[in-house]
């Protein structure tokens, strides 16, 4: 990347409301607003009596540095992404720091977590990179004209010539859940429309000497259903999915239910991920396998290296 190409002097780590307006505006490729901004992820993770600053000295001075995560720029940037807890496989929070060619200190650009996906077959459409040119985000789609979906890349700033549009990727998908609660069962009855027509004329082929008025409506249950949809911003997503197996996982201390999930799709056309939600904010619900969850969500992905 060029001096021309990447802007070095801004930073993504600020608190941003909920009613905050987008930098970039809608993207048709992203479906949703752009908003470079990361606060909404950590007042999400941490309750009203906690903040990721007073973690930030931990996170800098005992974070570990692995070989796979820096990069040197073609202007000599150096950037680098530090883990804490460096031995923490499920969430832990990373740290981008850069420094200048010409300086010898190193400059605190990004701050957010890094959680642990499963893996998704991905064909890439289009990169966003934002102001800072180290960060980013990523429109793909399931292989096999599957469902759309957008998320922030953990490692932009190493992956971001990786993302070529209309190649297929291995990419590991995981949310950071910005509200969950157990979704109600509902049930509605159709006795109308196309869908109607078409059980009702069934119904008549199938039983000779039977009426139109001995057919009982059908009853579609949102029992298991797996709903996707693009919230406001770029990334965040309302959803509805059941949950197929609960595992307990901590961040600085504080208890998160790791989920494993079917976003949205069927079979071969799954977007399938863990979905990592803080217990302080289900107001003592605790998730089980089978429940139907719902809520919003943030998602991200990491590129399989």
């Amino acid at each position: 990347m060029s001096k021309t190409d990447k802007n070095k002097g801004n930073s993504s780590f600020s608190v941003v409301s909920a009613n905050a307006e987008s930098a970039e505006g809608y993207d048709k490729d992203f479906m949703g607003e752009h908003f470079e901004g990361l606060g909404n992820v950590w007042h999400a993770l941490f309750d009203d009596d906690d903040s990721i600053v007073q973690y930030l000295p931990t996170i800098i001075t005992q974070g570990k540095l692995h070989d796979d995560c820096q990069r040197v720029y073609q202007d000599g940037t150096f950037v680098a992404l530090l883990h804490y807890p460096s031995d923490q496989v499920d969430i832990c929070a990373g740290v981008l720091i850069d420094k200048a060619p010409d300086s010898n200190n190193m400059v605190f650009k990004s701050c957010f977590p890094i959680m642990k996906g499963i893996p998704n077959s991905l064909y890439i459409k289009k990169s966003h990179t934002w102001e800072n040119g180290i960060e980013g985000v990523v429109a793909a789609e399931r292989v096999g004209d599957g469902p759309p979906v957008s998320f922030f890349a953990p490692f932009y700033f190493r992956d971001f010539d990786s993302f070529v549009p209309n190649v297929e990727k291995t990419v590991h998908l995981a949310a950071l859940a910005f509200s969950c609660e157990k979704a109600e069962l509902k049930e509605f009855t159709v006795d109308k429309g196309g869908f109607f027509e078409m059980q009702l004329q069934e119904f008549v082929d199938n039983n000779p000497g039977k009426t139109a008025k001995e057919f009982s409506a059908p009853v579609v249950s949102m029992r298991g259903s797996r709903i996707l949809l693009q919230s406001k911003y770029t990334c965040e997503w309302e959803y509805r999915c059941p949950v197929l197996n609960v595992e307990r996982a901590s961040f600085f201390e504080k208890l998160i239910y790791k989920l494993h999930v079917v976003f949205v799709g069927i079979e071969d056309e799954e977007l399938a991920g863990y979905l990592y939600v803080p217990a302080h904010m289900l107001n003592g619900y605790i998730p089980q396998i089978g429940d139907d969850i719902q809520g919003v969500l943030w998602m991200t992905g990491v590129l399989d290296k």
